[in-house]
């Protein structure tokens, strides 16, 4: 139900394939080796080379992720290369993905523009151009940067091909720090970078990376290879690991309305939408209001006209294919003759709970992938529902956040229909019509909105003001 893993990769070193014809012309000029680990436990390894190249430098990552989630190993590899200037702003890069699926992403910067192809397992290759407005580095390349010229720019574009987002960072050079190292206190040079919503500290000494201080408690250590690439048979369960406390009490199967505070809150987050109502926010804190949808009044309701300003939930993008022949048909045979708005997205919803497996699964989901693999978590069923009910004219968009499970919460995701003149709450991998208020929502949109939650996972905390009563400050 979950896709930390895949958010997971884009925060220490990302990640080798070709970049161009391009070749280095002088051996490495660095080669290093860290093991990942969460926590403190061993979880993987990364690998990171830099040699020169014409009129700049050449730089290779790759990085292993050996993983449980719900109790099912998985495994994630990556490889990039990056062809640089002598600043290491990058001009081209490649990334690879091998997990679930395979996944090939390659990008040139031309014009103040950055052209990117993708193409993976049932995923047609298509384009995407993005502006740039200031320098451009792959989180690798600027590690590269701080390793060899000591500085940083301020501000900068970075391309995360792992939910395919293009954003921008800060960074600043913290000035030397005291930091613990293969048992020893050392002074190094601290860069601070900020990407995607969170915080990573990089630790320079000897002219070595030797510390990476990531999101989700990552921490990267310098190692030999050989104690880099040593993995112990002890998988954690990442998903587990990363579970939001609640402090209180809910119940999602019979409580209709619950108020919560959300503490410890940063990055760009959406809290009022559809069934979720923001009633207070400040100073990285917020109150929101929780309802389950009433559905039934909606029943004998006539259909709403959708305004222009939906019309944009019903297009079809490189992830929610409706406009897919194969997407088409299917939500025609699903639909059949039926016209009323309600009862053809239930049908939908019925159909992708009834026949998608329920299986943990390490993906960049689109709706044809997920049609041909016919199993997968809460990412892919809220992507294939999401698809169908555009395509039989149901505006509808995916909604990132948690849901409440046994006293916790953990990352989920679900989808939003406009039926009837109301947005409504649905979940296709619990079946789910309405969803219920165990459901808090972070952020909304496709998958290149994922990585704005990056910030909150495992730091969020939630407490519970009220349930089945309206909110009383």
């Amino acid at each position: 139900m979950n896709r930390i893993l895949p958010l997971l990769i884009g925060l220490p070193l990302l990640s080798c394939s070709s970049a161009g014809n391009e070749k280095a012309i002088s051996t490495s000029l660095y080669e290093q080796w860290f093991g990942t680990y969460i926590r403190g436990s061993k979880v993987g390894y990364e690998y990171l080379s830099i040699s020169g190249a014409r009129n700049g430098y050449l730089v290779k990552d790759k990085s292993l992720l050996s993983l449980k989630m719900l109790g099912q190993d998985k495994e994630l590899l990556t490889f990039t290369q990056a062809i640089t200037d002598s600043q290491f702003r990058v001009r081209e890069f490649s990334f690879d993905l091998k997990s679930d699926v395979q996944l090939k992403v390659n990008g040139k910067v031309e014009g103040g523009k950055l052209i990117v192809t993708m193409e993976g397992t049932n995923v047609p290759r298509s384009t995407r151009e993005y502006s740039l407005k200031h320098d451009f580095f792959l989180p690798s390349t600027w590690y590269a940067r701080i390793l060899f010229l000591r500085s940083t720019p301020s501000r900068m574009n970075v391309y995360d091909p792992t939910s395919f987002t293009m954003g921008e960072a800060t960074a600043r050079h913290l000035g030397k720090r005291q930091v613990e190292w293969r048992g020893n206190l050392v002074e190094a040079d601290a860069f601070e970078s900020q990407m995607f919503g969170a915080s990573t500290i990089t630790y320079v000494y000897s002219d070595s990376i030797i510390k990476v201080e990531a999101p989700f408690d990552i921490t990267m250590v310098l190692e030999p290879m050989e104690e880099a690439t040593r993995l112990g048979n002890q998988k954690l369960d990442v998903l587990l690991l990363f579970a939001v406390r609640l402090y209180g009490e809910i119940d999602p199967a019979k409580d209709t309305l619950v108020v919560l505070q959300l503490d410890s809150l940063r990055g760009n987050l959406v809290l009022d939408f559809a069934d979720q109502r923001l009633l207070k926010r400040q100073d990285g804190s917020a109150v929101v209001e929780i309802r389950r949808h009433n559905v039934k009044a909606l029943e004998s309701r006539p259909d709403a006209p959708i305004p222009d300003s939906l019309k944009i939930y019903l297009q079809s993008d490189q992830f929610i294919q409706s406009d897919h022949p194969r997407i088409r048909k299917l939500a025609r045979q699903i639909v059949g003759n039926e016209t009323d708005q309600l009862k053809r997205a239930r049908k939908i919803m019925e159909w992708v709970y009834n026949n998608l497996q329920k299986k943990p699964t390490v993906s960049i989901p689109n709706a044809i992938e997920v049609l041909e693999m016919g199993y997968g978590d809460c990412n892919e069923h809220a992507t294939l529902y999401t698809a169908l009910a555009r395509a039989a004219g149901i505006p509808t968009d995916i909604v990132v956040g948690l849901i409440y499970q046994d006293g916790r919460y953990f990352y989920h995701a679900w989808s939003a229909s406009y039926i009837k003149g109301e947005w409504v709450w649905i979940d296709p991998v619990f079946g789910e019509f309405p969803a219920s208020v165990g459901h808090l929502m972070l952020q909304r949109g496709s998958i290149e909105k994922q990585s704005e939650i990056t910030g909150v996972v495992g730091k969020l905390r939630v407490k519970v003001l009220s349930r089945n009563e309206p909110y009383k400050p």
